[in-house]
């Protein structure tokens, strides 16, 4: 849950970076091109989401799997099995 509350507050701390850079405007139309203004706000934005849903080779992805390791390993009835992999599944 810690990398989960890291990479969430990286992703908030980037969507603030990108309404400052606009003005402090939160209108949707003005955000066009970005990228290109702020790559690296824009690349972090990019990495902190990438690590929420739990993409291979980041810290989601690594977090998620051991819960479900450890849960696996333990005597769980199938409802709470089936539900566990099929919110993970879904969170995906």
């Amino acid at each position: 849950l810690l990398t989960h509350a890291l990479f969430k507050a990286l992703l908030f701390m980037c969507a603030g970076g990108v309404i400052h850079s606009i003005g402090d405007s939160q209108d949707i139309r003005f955000m066009g091109g970005l990228s290109v203004y702020i790559p690296f706000t824009s690349s972090c934005l990019m990495v902190s989401s990438f690590a929420l849903c739990g993409m291979p080779f980041l810290a989601g992805f690594y977090s998620r799997d051991f819960i479900l390791e450890i849960i696996s390993m333990r005597y769980v009835n199938v409802f709470g099995f089936l539900l566990l992999f099929v919110s993970t599944g879904l969170t995906v």
